[in-house]
């Protein structure tokens, strides 16, 4: 499929130079004071190898721009492709032509052509910016699917909803409120999942009332063992994070550490003006696999963004901030 789609791109590319090509051709006759059919077959056979050699060169330059300097603006990114390939093919232009016909330029003839080739060349950019444009819109619904996907996977997985099925079951002999109260709060956590695998973003304050569902099943499983401090002054409710972050997070952190009662884990979620962070204490589990799949797909999502995930390591502390989504 992306090789079909290579081929459709390259030679569509083709037909869009060569239009281009004519329309230079013209513009070219008419500021050089000729006809529009004069020599007008000969430089377009004569020129579309160049045009497309051109294109190529275009599409090396802003490749490597894409993967190596991209800039998180738009509007600059083409601006700085456009001009960079643009000196480009001015420099090459008139460097192959003195190499073949060992004449140089005056600067007014120069300034002359390069007027036309900063318009032809900018339609070639364009066309280029589209293409690496789609291929990052299919690159990012293939990373939501399968964040979405992974987000649905951990929680439908056998080891919680046994879990959760194992604690309701004696909750039913105990307490007739808390298995109540537990139910609900399940039915809340697959229900929001269920709901938000297909949305990009949700609100804080959506996410902060999932992690509270979760976080008394899991605390109903812990007992005393386990204590979350959340420290929130209401302000960033309404901003945006992506749907489960902050539960898989705390999961993270009760999957690779041990609590007890002399030892609790506890789990600090502050939030401030420039995202969430959430931290714990380092008390590892020995047996516990460290494939880091959660966390890299969860960066991998705030990357679609242009946000960066922040993972910090002390000697006592397992620290990470999520920042918000404007």
């Amino acid at each position: 499929m992306e090789r079909k789609k290579h081929i459709l791109f390259f030679l569509y590319g083709i037909v869009i130079i060569s239009l281009s090509l004519i329309t230079f051709g013209c513009a070219y006759n008419i500021v050089s004071g000729k006809s529009l059919q004069e020599n007008f077959t000969y430089q377009f056979l004569l020129n579309l190898p160049i045009g497309i050699a051109i294109g190529l060169l275009d599409f090396g330059v802003i490749n490597v721009m894409y993967k190596k300097h991209r800039i998180k603006n738009n509007a600059l990114q083409i601006l700085l492709d456009w001009t960079v390939t643009t000196l480009l093919c001015i420099l090459i232009s008139f460097s192959l032509n003195y190499l073949i016909s060992g004449t140089a330029h005056s600067i007014g003839h120069i300034l002359k052509y390069s007027l036309l080739i900063i318009p032809w060349n900018l339609t070639i950019v364009l066309l280029i910016e589209i293409f690496f444009y789609s291929l990052r819109q299919t690159e990012i619904e293939k990373e939501r699917a399968l964040y979405q996907f992974q987000m649905l996977k951990n929680q439908i997985n056998p080891h919680f909803l046994f879990n959760s099925l194992n604690v309701l079951a004696s909750l039913a002999y105990q307490d007739a409120a808390k298995t109540n109260l537990f139910t609900k709060k399940l039915s809340n956590v697959y229900r929001y999942l269920l709901s938000t695998h297909e949305r990009q973003t949700v609100t804080l304050k959506e996410e902060l009332q999932f992690v509270d569902s979760y976080l008394y099943l899991e605390q109903i499983r812990f007992g005393e063992t386990l204590q979350v401090i959340i420290e929130d002054d209401g302000q960033n409710r309404n901003k945006a994070v992506i749907p489960a972050s902050l539960q898989m997070l705390v999961e993270n952190a009760l999957k690779h550490n041990v609590s007890s009662s002399k030892s609790p884990l506890i789990i600090h979620i502050t939030i401030s003006n420039n995202g969430v962070m959430v931290s714990n204490k380092l008390q590892l589990r020995n047996c516990v696999a460290k494939n880091g799949m959660g966390l890299c797909n969860l960066k991998k999502q705030y990357s679609l963004y242009n946000k960066e995930v922040s993972i910090a390591i002390t000697e006592t502390y397992f620290i990470v901030k999520i920042p918000f989504i404007e």
